[in-house]
């Protein structure tokens, strides 16, 4: 290695030692907590990561790509959001499985593998176009930690609103977005190689990896294939305007790459054609024409485009230069992205695009603009003080991370702690699945009160949770079977209609997204939907009263419930389990106890 190439590698390694610690920071924290008594449960930074890491457990466990672990079915008829999805799920699962590994801890691994991989990226992303070292380095700190907000969430949102949808580092989400995360930068990087390339054999090259890694991009994220597309269409567009000369040899790389993408494509789209009609309904998707300019990481964009457009008009910028193309692309991207509707008459949880891509795109470019002010204005004075600036800028994105990272260690800690707690019984069923198998065709299923413990059930066992919060996740069930055994699990829970209500006073997400749907219990998910009225509620109040009152034994019976999982100090009035089940005398571990069910005759 020469000593450039050793500078080089120290301006990379620096800011990627900073993002792991950050990233890893969580689990860190736990673990400390926990020392010794730590029972191998990975740190949840996001809601749905229990989602995937029950359908990784699936793939582990040897069960069919078509499987939803959280109706404890296999080869079920039609495509689920991961089956679709499936690259990132067997290239976790696939090795795991290889090394004997858990899906928790898996999880961990990729905890760390993640933020290195990421970092690195746009490194020599940044680095490939601004061929400055420093700057990349400051780069991968701003985008990363400044990530959340940007996209007004995290700390930010819950220090002016007090609240938040989305809290850590969004790109880490396991395994979606993370995994494809760095690949869309990857494809941003292939992609620039290729359009800058002159020779024919690095056209070809480069629009062959670019092919592929956008196909590949197709089967890992929704969010991140149609980002990529969108700014791809952005870039190419914005160059056959600017390099009318270049015209022909810009065809030729667009086509290459479009032959990839349309040959995946396709049978994305025949996969899709084949999912559960209630999919769409599960998944928010919306039909709108409505524009929507009113997004953070839209308005950042539209102000970076402003000063890029202001330099080119003070002749300080040549709009046809490379640099000025793939910043200016970068910035108009969300526009596409929070717009399409308005062709395409569909919206699909636009949020993730506003947490996971736009908001980290944006940064990217103000990284770029700061590089090509600095080009602009090339005097040793402005130079100075850009550099010492990004210095600056480094370590104030830096310490905002850490206020990031700490915040959601501090506040999740307990939760953390009570999922870990949970390990051992749940280790203990996967012992007994072991031995036993399935019955009948069927997961056995188990029924935990704690909600956490009950969305663990599947990253741990490959039985079936009676329900849990993403129990619709997949679109095994539809809406009014999903809350039909909603109702199921507060029977069972010893929940009458006093209890519904004060959980629907204090606006609980679980309950009021269960009966209601997600869309309108969080209106992020969803801007067209409607505020819940008092009168719904007690209208749902009214309807679990009923479905109290005409319980009956073959209800009971479907699904029968195998295991029931309880805190040992909080354990719920049994009164209504115990008219149709027999409890035996239960078996303590730690925090809970497990009772052992059979349905009376």
């Amino acid at each position: 290695m020469t000593s450039n190439e050793s500078g080089v590698w120290k301006y990379a390694l620096v800011p990627t030692l900073i993002v792991l610690f950050l990233a890893i920071f969580p689990q860190i924290n736990i673990w400390l907590v926990k020392g010794s008594a730590w029972q191998g449960a990975f740190v949840v930074s996001n809601y749905d990561e229990v989602a995937y890491s029950a359908y990784v457990n699936s793939l582990i466990e040897g069960r069919p790509r078509k499987n939803d672990p959280f109706i404890g079915q296999d080869n079920i008829p039609g495509e689920t959001l991961y089956s679709i999805q499936l690259i990132p799920a067997y290239a976790v699962a696939w090795p795991s499985k290889l090394l004997g590994l858990s899906a928790s801890t898996a999880f961990i691994i990729l905890n760390v593998l993640l933020p290195i991989f990421s970092s690195l990226v746009l490194f020599f992303l940044l680095r490939a176009v601004t061929g400055d070292n420093l700057l990349s380095s400051v780069g991968v700190v701003f985008i990363l930690c400044l990530g959340t907000a940007a996209a007004f969430e995290g700390e930010l949102h819950r220090m002016f609103l007090g609240n938040a949808i989305c809290d850590f580092f969004p790109f880490l989400r396991r395994y979606q977005p993370g995994f494809a995360f760095p690949l869309f930068f990857i494809y941003c990087l292939s992609a620039w190689k290729l359009f800058t390339a002159e020779k024919t054999k690095n056209i070809v090259l480069y629009g062959i990896v670019s092919g592929l890694i956008f196909a590949t991009l197709v089967y890992s994220y929704f969010y991140l294939w149609t980002a990529a597309l969108a700014w791809f269409a952005c870039f190419s567009l914005s160059w056959a305007l600017c390099r009318r000369k270049e015209i022909l040899k810009t065809s030729t790389k667009v086509v290459i790459v479009g032959i990839f993408a349309i040959a995946a494509i396709i049978p994305y789209m025949l996969m899709l054609s084949n999912r559960p009609q209630n999919m769409d309904d599960t998944q928010l998707l919306t039909f709108t024409r409505v524009p929507n300019l009113l997004v953070l990481p839209e308005i950042i964009g539209f102000v970076l485009a402003g000063l890029i457009l202001f330099l080119v008009r003070q002749g300080k910028l040549e709009l046809s230069s490379p640099e000025a193309l793939l910043s200016l692309s970068i910035t108009v991207t969300p526009f596409v992205l929070f717009n399409q509707q308005i062709v395409t008459g569909r919206t699909l949880q636009p949020v993730h695009y506003e947490i996971f891509i736009a908001n980290y795109l944006m940064l990217t470019s103000a990284m770029l603009l700061i590089w090509l002010i600095g080009r602009a204005y090339d005097t040793a004075n402005v130079v100075v003080k850009i550099r010492r600036g990004l210095v600056y800028l480094g370590i104030a994105a830096a310490m905002w991370g850490f206020v990031e990272s700490t915040a959601t260690a501090r506040r999740n800690a307990g939760y953390e702690s009570l999922r870990d707690d949970a390990m051992p019984v749940l280790t203990y069923l996967h012992e007994i699945e072991k031995k036993n198998g399935k019955v009948s065709d069927r997961y056995p299923t188990v029924i935990s009160t704690n909600l956490m413990v009950a969305d663990y059930i599947p990253t741990v066992t490959s039985y079936r949770s009676l329900w849990n919060p993403h129990t619709n996740s997949a679109g095994g069930v539809n809406f009014l079977e999903n809350k039909e055994l909603f109702y199921r699990y507060l029977y069972y829970s010893g929940f009458d209609e006093n209890d519904v209500a004060k959980a629907m006073q204090e606006q609980l997400y679980e309950m009021m997204a269960a009966f209601f749907g997600g869309g309108r219990a969080l209106s992020a998910l969803d801007g067209e939907a409607k505020p819940i009225t008092r009168g719904e509620m007690e209208t749902e109040m009214k309807n679990y009263l009923k479905f109290r009152t005409e319980f009956d034994r073959a209800k009971a019976a479907e699904p029968e419930l195998s295991y029931m999982i309880v805190p040992t100090k909080a354990e719920p009035n049994f009164q209504m389990l115990d008219k149709w089940y027999q409890r035996d005398e239960g078996r303590v571990f730690g925090l809970f106890k497990l009772y052992k069910l059979s349905l009376k005759p």
